[in-house]
């Protein structure tokens, strides 16, 4: 059970109370902790939105095109890309450059923010040893900042993707799904590495290497049916490929709807959530020790 301490409150009344706004807690852990996450995210949902926001703002800081550098980017990327693979590699791809997009932009919200959270524990050490708060808060923080930017880029880029097929309006209750899936599925591998991080520093060099060939082993720049038969087994274990071909669905193919990948996605996502919070709980209770 939570409370606020108001002799605590005096105590720590400096810059850094006043920005979060940071109560004095009990921490669960293990599998209790798991299944108090919910609570907690609702009851410090005020500390989790200002962690969002000084996120964001900290990543545009003094940038004047500010956020719009979230689409900016994958846009000049897709762009690129679709160049490369139609008229030099003269790859056969109806509407190439959405094609892509549509791609891309689920991929960097998974792969920043798992970049960004599996060191959010060690970077915000001096909070964590001056207030008692749920220290999953700090790699959700980084996930839904990061999701933020997703739902900028598609909110941009859907009137595109509606000028090629109207349909896709048709089609915002699966988008509004495998946005859902795919922010838990994320947010379950975040907070795991996260706390794997804190005792085996090597995992973010892994990460990277990782992350590397899953882009290339994820249908983003390219669709599942371009690859070859003997291959189709390896991608079809890849767990991000059902979610990219549900947005391409979302987005660009306007009825193509598949439940069989909604119960993949559904799955992934649930099996994701449940064994990233019962890891990081498990191994909670050692944080500050090792930070």
């Amino acid at each position: 059970m939570w409370w606020v301490s108001s002799k605590r409150d005096k105590v720590l009344s400096n810059s850094s109370i006043q920005e979060y706004n940071l109560p004095l807690i009990i921490e669960h852990n293990g599998f209790e902790g798991t299944m108090n996450s919910m609570t907690a995210f609702f009851t410090h949902r005020e500390i989790l939105l200002n962690l969002v926001r000084k996120n964001l703002k900290g990543k545009y800081a003094g940038s004047v095109l500010g956020i719009l550098w979230a689409f900016i980017n994958p846009l000049l990327l897709a762009l690129i890309i679709s160049f490369v693979f139609t008229k030099i590699l003269k790859m056969d791809v109806e509407h190439a450059y959405l094609f892509i997009l549509a791609g891309i932009l689920p991929w960097t919200f998974f792969a920043n923010s798992l970049q960004e959270a599996v060191v959010s524990i060690p970077a915000h050490a001096s909070m964590l040893k001056q207030f008692s708060i749920p220290k999953e808060l700090i790699p959700l923080s980084s996930v839904l900042a990061h999701f933020t930017l997703l739902l900028v880029g598609l909110l941009i880029t859907l009137p595109f993707f509606a000028a090629v097929n109207f349909r896709v309006i048709l089609m915002l209750p699966l988008l509004l799904t495998v946005l859902f899936l795919q922010l838990l599925f994320t947010t379950g591998l975040s907070i795991m590495i996260s706390a794997i991080y804190v005792s085996f520093r090597d995992v973010n060099q892994l990460l990277n290497v990782l992350l590397l060939f899953w882009l290339w082993l994820t249908p983003v720049f390219y669709s599942v049916d371009m690859i070859p038969q003997a291959y189709k087994g390896l991608f079809h274990f890849n767990p991000m490929t059902p979610y990219i071909s549900l947005y391409r669905n979302a987005l660009l193919y306007g009825g193509n709807t598949s439940f069989g990948l909604l119960g993949i996605t559904l799955l992934l996502s649930l099996i994701a959530g449940g064994m990233g919070f019962f890891v990081f709980h498990s191994r909670e209770k050692d944080f500050l020790k090792q930070i």
